[in-house]
């Protein structure tokens, strides 16, 4: 399928014509645009176009998405797969806070510095007002003097903050919605755009999700007034539900009472609160089993526990809503929406197989006033979304590591969860220095298309301080970046590959 676009670079009809094609580029009458999907541009002034109706479907989700677009007699003229990158947003923005926060701390030392070489500091008696009076017999040595705004004398401080405190009350807008969700909502829009660059497309079908935690949790149907009744119903708190699913007693010894309240999964590893992950344990088993990886993991097989998490359920019911308006502005009238279990129906009965660009395709055909023509889609392309900004000029800081024997048996000054403590002498440890690299701006992000030996490829990655290129697909070896030429900048979502 060649997709064609106009003089003015609007979208016609696609055309199976490859000879047509070829002569069109061969005589100049048209030229590529675009290599994946393949599309040409015609050089002359089309009049009076035959443009079809156009139905795309969506299946929408958090890390995969189906796309569709069919034509009134049921023929697939586009499908397509997109893998999306919206969980990784909560680690980026992790990352960059812990980055944050370390530049503002050095920031408060270096003016608490400044501040001891002036001599502005405090050194005398403070006193603070308790319920039980004030207590004179506390001294705090290094103490700063600042004057607020409002006030004309200097206040006394312990430490030197960066901004002035904000005391207005402020408050989110009315349809606001988390960074993941915004991301993910801003992915189904720009997919839908850029097929609207190729395809004139004037209809558009969505299946309207809803997923149920409850049902997810228990694995099946639940009736109506289950959902009233969960694991906590009746309970006072998750210890009391604890104790009456254990009888009271420890789930390792069975002989203790339960007094702590142990994550099988723990919440640094990504565990929930989830009264499926927690486990009722004496103090002696719970202290033994924190020194104990065997231990640990029996108790994992004991309780058959699964670290569920719905996360993306969560995330695409917040977003299905504003998705199903944004498209009721592009399409008007022409904007229909299905259920899930319509979807499944129709997909049994025209016995297709289960993919996600086959779930957009039966959405789109359901949309259809004619349903004759039905066929699973005979191919479809690979959408892998890549990250087009990256303004943080730190790309990695080690820690400072401590050596034994050289064997790493520390990291940092304090002790982490599942750091042991250095029982050898501390004169034996070597240590070696924290080190920082840091980015260049001008790089080049993955996701940009890249000409070798006559060859295009899609760059998956830099490596060797950006001197060598890493193909998504096709070569494996490293690719030298001064014998390389980079043909288009990444573009966000980027067509990878066309499956059969």
């Amino acid at each position: 399928m060649v997709y064609v676009l106009d003089q003015n670079g609007d979208s016609l009809m696609p055309t199976n014509r490859h000879g047509w094609v070829r002569r069109a580029l061969k005589s100049g009458k048209a030229k590529a645009v675009r290599t994946m999907p393949f599309t040409i541009r015609l050089f002359y002034r089309t009049t009076d176009p035959v443009l079809q109706e156009i139905t795309l479907g969506i299946d929408p989700g958090r890390e995969n998405i189906g796309v569709a677009a069919v034509r009134e007699d049921g023929t697939c003229l586009y499908a397509a797969h997109c893998e999306t990158q919206n969980k990784k947003i909560k680690k980026r923005m992790q990352k960059r806070k812990a980055h944050r926060q370390a530049s503002r701390r050095g920031e408060r030392l270096r003016k608490k510095r400044r501040a001891a070489k002036k001599r502005t500091i405090h050194t005398k008696i403070v006193y603070f007002d308790t319920p039980m009076g004030k207590r004179p017999n506390i001294k705090i040595d290094g103490c700063f003097f600042r004057i607020l705004p409002g006030c004309e004398e200097p206040s006394v401080f312990k430490d030197i903050i960066n901004t002035e405190a904000r005391f207005s009350n402020r408050h989110r807008e009315e349809g606001w919605l988390t960074p993941t969700a915004t991301q993910l909502l801003r992915t189904h829009i720009n997919l839908v755009r850029n097929i609207q660059k190729i395809l004139p497309v004037s209809r558009v079908a969505l299946e309207l999700n809803k997923f149920s935690f409850m049902e997810l949790e228990a694995g099946r149907k639940l009736l109506w007034w289950e959902y009233q009744q969960g694991p906590m119903y009746g309970k006072k708190d998750q210890m009391e539900a604890l104790r009456d699913i254990q009888n009271g007693k420890c789930l390792l010894c069975k002989k203790g009472v339960i007094t702590r309240k142990h994550h099988i999964y723990p919440r640094h590893l990504g565990g929930t609160d989830r009264l499926s992950n927690l486990a009722g344990l004496c103090e002696k088993c719970h202290e033994e089993l924190h020194h104990d990886k065997k231990m640990e993991d029996d108790l994992k097989k004991k309780t058959n526990a699964r670290n569920n998490k719905y996360g993306a359920a969560s995330t695409v019911n917040q977003i299905i809503p504003y998705l199903a308006d944004h498209l009721g502005d592009i399409f008007r009238d022409q904007a229909y929406g299905v259920k899930g279990w319509e979807t499944k129906q129709f997909r049994d009965e025209h016995h297709i197989k289960k993919t996600h660009e086959n779930d957009a395709y039966c959405i789109a055909c359901m949309a259809l006033e004619h349903s004759a023509g039905i066929a699973s889609p005979k191919g479809h392309y690979e959408i892998q979304q890549f990250r087009r900004h990256d303004r943080a000029l730190i790309h990695r800081q080690t820690e400072r590591r401590y050596y034994l024997d050289g064997t790493g048996v520390a990291a940092n000054r304090r002790k982490r969860m599942d750091q042991k403590e250095a029982q050898k002498m501390r004169s034996r440890l070597k240590v070696k220095k924290s080190s920082r690299s840091y980015n260049d701006p001008d790089r080049t992000l993955p996701g940009a298309v890249f000409q070798f030996e006559g060859k295009t490829y899609i760059m998956k990655l830099q490596i060797t301080n950006g001197q060598y290129y890493k193909a998504l697909h096709g070569n494996t070896k490293n690719i030298p970046a001064a014998r390389a030429k980079i043909l288009c900048k990444n573009r966000g979502l980027v067509t990878v590959l066309f499956c059969n």
